[in-house]
């Protein structure tokens, strides 16, 4: 570090002597580092009686302060949209219905489908009910199991009316889909990039590929944690932590227009999911416009305000049920809100309710070892529509 410092310095004092008038590119490695030393908490002489341990621990622990860390906002750093990897998600997972069974829901029989949607309901009901759960779980919330309760008599209403039943059936089809399924577009909450740091890191590496040019400098010098991915030509990150934290720093360092950041872990998950979406411009249009030749205004979408809004919409805070008569509450439609609601308030309930009333509920846990072995793409319903 001592060395890399001192030919920082010895850069930048042969080029205070060079003429104005001449034209020279600006390295790379000279970016940051003056930035990151002003910005670094440094001991001074009242410290010297600290122990090198405490000071090496404060320095990790305070990295908020770091020039290369960035977080998202802390409206959403809070919602968990993993949520509904976990949890029954819709109507008729609460409920324990099979959406793949033809018999009943193709049958045309009103009959049979108000018969199998009622016995459902009332073996749920039976368990859950707010009265059952108070008297026999101390710890149970009487505000929660309420909660529960009003989402279990929409779940009735909705899939007994035959009204609301066809749009919500069709609109939970293609959530399961998007969200499941597709490649594209499904979110399990695992980050792409591969993790090899410490458990106790609560830091991850992510690059920016909307404003990142291609010119791999990263991938040169921290090879084992950047590589250079070959549909748009920009740095990604492949696996966490692979490099020590040194040659990260420098890395980053070498970046020359900022597009690496250090980032909270628990938000790699979504940013990775983001960036997929975001548009990539041409390098050149890019070098144009930094420098002042022209070239189309910078998109306006970036993984950081699209992780943000994709976050946003897993918002779950009671609005959706708050102030409504429970009997007369139906929904012919369905998102991610309101599977984020359904999600939480089945969590909610104590662990022996949830394994005695959703005995057979693994089929919904991915296969990362949360739950049970099977993965999303063994679930059937999807192939029968």
């Amino acid at each position: 570090r001592t060395r890399h410092i001192q030919y920082i310095m010895r850069t930048i004092s042969s080029r205070s002597q060079i003429s104005p008038n001449r034209q020279f590119r600006r390295h790379p490695i000279a970016r940051r580092p003056l930035r990151r030393c002003a910005e670094r908490k440094t001991t001074t002489s009242s410290d010297a009686g600290a122990s090198k341990e405490s000071s090496i621990q404060s320095e990790s622990t305070d990295v908020t302060k770091s020039p290369y860390y960035r977080e998202l906002s802390k409206d959403v750093d809070s919602i968990d949209a993993t949520l509904l990897t976990n949890a029954p998600s819709d109507f008729f997972e609460l409920l324990d219905l099979d959406l793949d069974d033809a018999d009943v829901w193709a049958s045309g029989d009103e009959d049979l489908v108000q018969t199998t949607v009622s016995k459902a309901f009332k073996k749920k009901l039976v368990i859950s009910h707010p009265d059952v759960l108070l008297s026999k779980y101390e710890d149970a919330s009487e505000e929660e199991t309420n909660e529960f309760a009003v989402i279990l008599n929409a779940a009735y209403k909705t899939l007994s009316d035959v009204q609301t039943r066809e749009p919500y059936l069709n609109a939970v089809i293609d959530f399961r889909k998007h969200f499941f399924l597709e490649e594209e577009t499904k979110f399990d909450g695992t980050p792409v990039s591969k993790w090899s740091g410490e458990e106790g890191e609560t830091r991850a590496v992510f690059v920016d590929e909307s404003v990142c040019i291609g010119c791999a400098n990263c991938a040169q010098y921290a090879s084992n944690t950047f590589s250079m991915e070959s549909d748009f030509g920009r740095a990604r990150v492949v696996d966490q932590w692979a490099d020590d934290k040194e040659t990260i720093e420098i890395a980053i360092d070498m970046c020359p227009v900022d597009c690496i950041w250090f980032v909270k872990r628990t938000q790699l998950a979504a940013l990775e999911h983001c960036m997929k979406f975001c548009p990539r411009e041409d390098p050149g249009i890019m070098g144009r416009r930094r420098g002042g030749n022209g070239g189309s205004q910078r998109a306006k979408v970036n993984p950081f305000c699209a992780a943000e809004s994709f976050l946003k919409r897993f918002d779950e805070n009671g609005e959706l049920f708050g102030g409504k008569n429970p009997a007369g509450l139906s929904f012919s439609w369905h998102d991610e809100r309101l599977a984020s609601t359904i999600a939480k308030a089945w969590l909610s309930l104590p662990e022996e309710v949830r394994q005695k009333g959703w005995p057979d509920f693994k089929h919904k846990f991915n296969s990362f070892g949360i739950g049970g072995d099977s993965s999303v793409e063994d679930r059937t319903f999807l192939r029968t529509r």
